[in-house]
């Protein structure tokens, strides 16, 4: 019998979102893959922020290399050097190798000089067929899958089984929709999953809703806007919720929305009694300027001056509003960091996790920083481990480097700090009038205190190190030279 390991690598030491009990569930699109290969293969996943699939250097494999004859890895870009090092250490054992994911999507080429097959977009629609090739000795160097028919999820239920056994997760998640038709700056989603807002059938879901109801501590909702872009769109997830309740599917969880979910009291009432917890909603910033830059659509429409009615209408059906932040925007000067905590405190938002404006790879930010000369963590692939919101890789418009660092200690004292979290869970616990909602909240709270508190040694060590002075030079130095280029053509 053929043996398949699949990998979702993890940089070793990186704190980030996985540091957060919630996020950090099962795998489960590789779950899929292994539902999916056919059943002459003995299929194994390694999650390695649960075990190493090879040491730190990325020279033994800890796995018995003698009985696998393929292995498929999985990642984003801030795991992607970490992939390339496992994929390195596979072939130099006679392992073939297979990666796809948001970077290979994204960077096809560079993923093809340490991989035997790239697949890019989703797998699941060719998954048969790139283990058939392989199986007759004709592995392609490049697959496209595609955008994944919402209707293929009918017959198809990712191995949590397996993956609980084998790891004891404590959360999982669930598809209900992909695809953004947004077109957000700094955003990779709709290059990955397409423009097209794709909708799984309602009682798909819930047939897999019923299939794993009362296993989990907790469920997300994975997709990027459970709620939808359009009436059409609201009324069916609002039947969704609707048919939970009808047949008993209650279960805690959580998912991630914009806030024009905030007037519709109906389906926030079915939420709450489905179970839902909390809801994740981009707020991003709460200066307009900012959001234009961001093309924030969505949260423009409702206006900045409406944010706090829209989290106060979620809370009161006893919903935490979990907001995300993110700093660094070019409309960004040191009064930003008071008047955001000044914002959260005021709306009594549940949870804030506030982050670094990043640049993901073949986003328009990217390539408008890129093509300022504003970038500095170029070194490809090593440093891809920074495209994450917990680093700086740019240089700053209208702040220093440390007045971004006293700002984003200020949020970190005001916010984040222990004696803060308390007295904020307190209030929930009587505002919200649900205390799984109130306890969601804490425990997020404190698990991102921790996650916060590397972001902000991360930008002291940028400081140390020097690195963001130099490519500060390097920068004016080039604007100098452009600005000088042009006076002469004006001359």
């Amino acid at each position: 019998m053929r043996k398949l390991i699949l990998i979702n690598p993890h940089p070793i030491g990186n704190v980030g979102e996985e540091n957060v009990s919630v996020l950090n569930q099962m795998p489960v699109n590789l779950g899929y893959l292994k539902t999916l290969t056919p059943d002459n293969w003995e299929v194994d996943i390694i999650d390695e922020t649960q075990e190493l699939a090879v040491d730190e250097k990325g020279e033994n494999l800890y796995f018995d290399k003698t009985n696998v004859n393929l292995v498929g890895i999985t990642s984003v870009s801030y795991q992607a050097n970490r992939a390339y090092q496992i994929a390195t250490a596979c072939k130099r054992n006679g392992i073939p190798v297979i990666m796809g994911g948001v970077h290979a999507t994204s960077y096809p080429d560079e993923a093809a000089k340490y991989a035997d097959s790239v697949i890019i977009r989703e797998a699941i629609s060719i998954w048969e067929d790139i283990i058939s090739d392989f199986e007759n000795n004709n592995l392609k160097k490049f697959y496209d899958g595609g955008l994944t028919p919402m209707e293929k999820y009918k017959n198809i239920l990712s191995d949590r089984e397996f993956l609980k056994n084998k790891y004891k997760y404590r959360y999982s998640g669930i598809i209900t929709t992909a695809g953004c038709p947004f077109s957000c700056e700094f955003c990779s989603v709709p290059q990955f999953q397409g423009r097209k807002y794709r909708e799984r059938p309602v009682d798909d879901v819930l047939d897999e809703l019923e299939e794993i109801k009362g296993q989990y501590r907790g469920l997300i909702l994975t997709d990027e806007n459970f709620y939808g872009h359009s009436k059409k769109s609201n009324e069916r997830v609002r039947n969704l919720f609707k048919k939970m309740v009808e047949r008993g599917i209650y279960q805690n969880w959580f998912g991630f929305t914009s806030l024009n979910i905030f007037k519709d009291d109906e389906t926030l009432d079915y939420m709450v009694k489905s179970g839902c917890v909390g809801v994740l909603i981009g707020i991003e910033s709460i200066n307009e300027e900012a959001l234009k830059s961001m093309n924030k659509g969505v949260n423009l429409r409702i206006t900045v001056e409406n944010y706090k009615e829209a989290v106060k209408n979620i809370r009161k059906h006893g919903l935490a509003v979990w907001g995300t932040m993110v700093f660094g925007n070019d409309n960004d000067t040191p009064d930003t960091f008071k008047e955001v905590v000044d914002f959260i405190l005021d709306a009594k938002i549940d949870i804030m996790t506030c982050g670094i404006l990043c640049p993901f790879i073949s986003t328009p930010l990217y390539k408008r920083l890129n093509g300022e000369n504003r970038l500095f963590r170029t070194n490809f692939p090593e440093d891809w481990i920074y495209y994450t919101s917990h680093h700086l890789t740019y240089i700053l418009s209208k702040l220093s480097l440390q007045e971004f660092i006293d700002g984003i200690e200020y949020v970190y004292n005001k916010i984040y700090s222990t004696e803060v979290i308390r007295r904020r869970f307190k209030k929930a616990k009587t505002e919200l009038n649900n205390l799984n909602a109130a306890m969601f909240a804490f425990r997020v709270n404190l698990d991102w205190q921790f996650v916060y508190k590397h972001l902000l040694e991360n930008l002291k060590d940028l400081q140390a190190s020097g690195i963001y002075e130099e490519a500060l030079e390097r920068y004016e130095t080039l604007k100098n030279k452009k600005n000088l280029s042009l006076e002469s053509i004006r001359a």
